[in-house]
């Protein structure tokens, strides 16, 4: 058994607020501004899953991982 790991990018609309005495300021302000206030999933970026990593799962660590002991089971 294998496990793979898949990602596509996405476009989210990021929101953030900043004060600042002008838009120049405010734009500067922006690299540093941290988490933004409001997120708003848009849409995929593309249809197309690139794989990231694929792991080959020893079926004796499924077993063992799985495994329930007999004395946890309830009665």
């Amino acid at each position: 058994m294998k496990k793979f790991t898949f990602w596509r990018n996405a476009i989210v609309a990021e929101t953030h607020v900043v004060e600042a005495p002008d838009e120049e300021t405010a734009r500067e302000m922006l690299m540093d501004c941290g988490e933004p206030v409001k997120t708003e999933w848009i849409d995929w970026a593309s249809d197309v899953w690139e794989i990231e990593d694929v792991e080959i799962i020893d079926p004796l660590y499924r077993m063992v991982k799985d495994y329930k002991s007999v004395d946890s089971l309830d009665c």
